[in-house]
């Protein structure tokens, strides 16, 4: 997904986006939340302005990236549906929201951004009873550690319920 100015101008301005894309797993290696990304579809418009030099892209976003188990670190496809809106200027100016290029849109940096913007920080599919323990360790589930927090007798007050007991 790639246009020259000149391409933008011959298609009177608009362009109509609908196409797989092909995420390679170079763009995504210094992300530790994320594996791969496969079946990714953008779809969307795009409008060329002759007033600002300016290219603009609605677009969707979708597919299924491949994330690590934040409990057992095994692989889980996760969905993601996104929408973005990125604005391409051939001329320089001080917007921080607009990307400049020379003589080419490239959307395929844009599209990488916007999904990274969708991994998400813990994702699991393990279950309570899978959850990995070891030797004086345990990992809980949040509705496990809290019943233990309620449970729990602070030990500067621990004193007070002997005294209460030998009453």
């Amino acid at each position: 997904m790639k246009w020259t100015r000149t391409e933008l101008i011959d298609a009177r301005n608009n362009i109509d986006i609908d196409e797989d894309v092909e995420i390679d797993d170079e763009s995504l290696k210094h992300y530790d939340g994320i594996i791969a990304v496969k079946d990714v579809h953008v779809y969307g418009k795009g409008y060329y302005s002759d007033e600002d030099d300016s290219f603009y892209v609605d677009m969707n976003i979708e597919g299924v990236m491949i994330c690590p188990d934040s409990i057992t670190n095994e692989p889980i496809d996760y969905p993601f549906e996104t929408s973005a809106q990125e604005t391409y200027s051939f001329s320089k100016g001080e917007d921080d929201e607009t990307r400049y290029v020379d003589d080419e849109v490239n959307l395929y940096e844009a599209i990488v951004d916007n999904i990274l913007l969708e991994v998400p920080m813990q994702i699991s599919e393990a279950n309570e009873d899978e959850f990995p323990e070891g030797e004086g360790w345990k990992v809980y589930s949040e509705k496990q550690y809290q019943e233990m927090k309620e449970n729990e007798i602070d030990p500067r007050l621990a004193i007070l319920k002997e005294y209460k007991e030998e009453k």
